[in-house]
């Protein structure tokens, strides 16, 4: 079958009665979990105190490492303390910003808005986030309108990217990129998708207001004014030493959070599905995202805490203006109803695995002959 191309048709998923029963019967065991037990689908009194703990933290990591009293004695500890608030940082993303993005925070557009803006002074963009956050969402894994497999060139994320050369060792330089991706977010991917990027998923010929750029623009100035000039400002240490230090709120922050996005997607067992010529992927969403994520660490509740229910990706893409707190039981729900319908639910023990398995896939695609099969789980289950 000729497949189409994604940049030239509007991609839709097609699917039948059949295939719609499961997510009927799931969607409905959710919503009557909600509304039988009286809890809103939104944030909780757990969600709101977290909140409150990842803006102290924040404001608490900042005063140590402006307070100069560390630094003064010990220059080396700024390099703990930007980690620490690139980690805080990466916090707030998971925890506040993402749910904010999905307007899963709150039932009020207004109060999400107002917490997704967080994002600004940690380094991203609201606005450019949860528009491209909301392409891969849609079509995720659908090589050529999922951005978050768009490298340009850099990596083959999928077997339909063109081969290069090196891709053959990307499985080892791979970490390396994403150690210094957080760094190209903060100073220059905001400003490339702003200017350069005209089609992010099915959006075509986009045209930001002009407001965004002031809100952009705003927002990294206020970034870098808090996280490098006012301590190049206040610091004893010298203004080089400070710069380099400022680089690790990026390093291993940056690479925990391409890893924790990237092995719910990209891993040894997903599938790469391409619309036809008329733009249509032969399935629905709900069993295409059984196909193409998996969970980790389902379980964790400390590990699922801090991740901001990241881990629980499946559940996530399923239902999105749900706040993540209530993704374990609902991940629970998910699991007995896959089960009831002998469909795959795909998951890792922990986030080790899932980076493992992440690794495998991208040695798999550096090679140029590499297959993946369309819809490896699931295919067979309801006539897929």
């Amino acid at each position: 079958m000729l497949k189409a191309t994604t940049s030239s048709k509007k991609v839709r998923f097609k699917s039948t009665p059949q295939k719609e029963e499961f997510i009927k019967t799931f969607r409905k065991r959710v919503n009557d979990y909600f509304k039988d037990n009286g809890v809103s689908p939104y944030a909780n009194r757990e969600m709101k105190i977290k909140t409150v703990v990842a803006f102290l933290a924040w404001i608490a990591v900042y005063a140590v490492l402006v307070s100069d009293v560390f630094v003064a004695s010990y220059p080396w500890s700024m390099i703990l303390m930007y980690t620490a608030l690139g980690f805080v940082n990466i916090f707030i993303a998971f925890n506040v910003v993402h749910d904010s993005c999905h307007n899963a925070y709150s039932s009020s557009r207004k109060t999400n808005k107002i917490l997704g803006l967080s994002s600004n002074f940690i380094g991203g963009n609201a606005y450019l986030f949860t528009m491209m956050h909301n392409a891969h969402h849609a079509f995720v894994n659908i090589h050529g309108i999922d951005v978050t497999l768009e490298s340009h060139g850099l990596f083959r994320f999928t077997p339909h990217e063109p081969y290069k050369k090196y891709h053959r060792f990307q499985h080892l330089y791979t970490p390396i990129i994403y150690a210094l991706a957080s760094v190209h977010w903060a100073i220059i991917k905001d400003w490339k998708w702003f200017y350069q990027e005209k089609h992010i998923g099915n959006q075509k010929n986009i045209k930001h207001p002009a407001s965004e750029f002031w809100t952009l623009l705003i927002g990294k100035v206020v970034y870098f004014s808090l996280t490098l000039f006012i301590p190049i400002a206040v610091l004893s240490a010298p203004w080089y030493w400070v710069a380099l230090a400022w680089l690790n709120i990026h390093i291993l922050p940056g690479l925990t959070f391409a890893v924790m996005f990237q092995a719910t997607h990209v891993y040894d067992g997903t599938t790469y599905p391409l619309p036809d010529e008329e733009g249509n992927i032969e399935n629905n969403y709900a069993l295409h995202v059984l196909a193409t994520t998996a969970d980790f660490s389902r379980g964790k509740r400390i590990a699922t805490w801090l991740m901001g229910g990241i881990n629980l990706h499946v559940v996530h893409h399923i239902f999105p203006t749900i706040c993540h707190v209530h993704y374990p039981l609902i991940t629970g729900i998910l699991k007995e109803t896959c089960d009831e319908f002998g469909l795959t639910y795909q998951e890792n023990p922990n986030l080790w695995v899932a980076f493992a398995k992440h690794m495998q896939m991208l040695d798999i695609l550096s090679h140029p002959d590499a297959h993946v099969p369309e819809y490896r789980v699931n295919a067979f289950k309801l006539g897929v």
